[in-house]
């Protein structure tokens, strides 16, 4: 029998696991720093902070995620200069910076529409002058959209504190609502999974313009990975940089 995590923290009990599979990603990293403008940064949904840590030698950095655990972990490994901040991506208020970035799907887990305005809102406000919020999101899989579901299957395996860990996922999904179901089981050396359940919504490049636009953005540049390619057919990621409207 899976052993569900905490519904208002669901990263406390694989904090561990998530910090392992993703330390050595990259990728995401180097593009934001190519594209970076300079001045103050907030990271939105910053996790263990991999993303804040990898641009801070040149700059101020913020990370905020709901998690605690998350954010406990981010301190740990630090660095000291950077500000952690257990707090919620739809309200918060830390002061004006000059760039935001939502990295690795986090506008995704908003539960709704009004969530992702109230996060857009916060954006705008903390935003000084004219600086640059980008946005990273899994594009939708055109492929797969008519599976309902597919089966548990082996998504990363490791060690993490001299334990196998295997994290395997199911998914689920509403094509016609453009939502998925993740479900994540951890199994470490042998005992029952550790299961996290998340919601994430898909977003088609229209869908996230028309919804910067009614809060107070445009967008001024859109990408399909981290490396600058064409939002294209069979592209991984939809990445979008949006500027205030004004």
């Amino acid at each position: 029998m899976p052993l569900p995590v905490s519904p208002s923290d669901p990263y406390r009990s694989i904090v561990a696991a998530y910090d392992a599979e993703f330390d050595g990603a990259n990728a995401d990293t180097a593009g934001y720093a190519s594209r970076a403008v300079g001045g103050s940064l907030l990271v939105l949904g910053c996790g263990t902070g991999r993303v804040c840590r990898g641009l801070a030698s040149t700059r101020p950095v913020t990370g905020l995620d709901r998690s605690t655990a998350m954010i406990e972990g981010a301190r740990q490994r630090g660095p000291e200069g950077v500000r952690w901040v257990v707090g919620d991506m739809t309200d918060f208020d830390l002061g004006p910076f000059g760039e935001i970035i939502i990295p690795n799907a986090s506008f995704a887990f908003l539960p709704d529409r009004r969530a992702r305005a109230a996060c857009l809102a916060r954006c705008l406000r903390a935003l000084a002058g004219s600086g640059p919020l980008t946005i990273d999101l899994p594009a939708p899989d055109a492929a797969l959209s008519a599976d309902a579901h597919t089966p548990e299957r082996l998504a990363w395996e490791g060690q993490v504190d001299g334990a196998r860990v295997r994290r395997t996922r199911e998914v689920f999904r509403s094509p016609r609502m453009g939502n998925l179901r993740l479900i994540d089981r951890y199994y470490i050396d042998g005992a029952a999974p550790i299961e996290s359940v998340l919601a994430l919504h898909l977003f088609t490049p229209d869908e996230l313009e028309w919804m910067l636009e009614a809060n107070g953005f445009y967008v001024e540049q859109a990408w399909g990975d981290h490396v600058g390619g064409l939002v294209r057919e069979g592209c991984d990621r939809l990445l979008v940089r949006a500027l205030p409207v004004g």
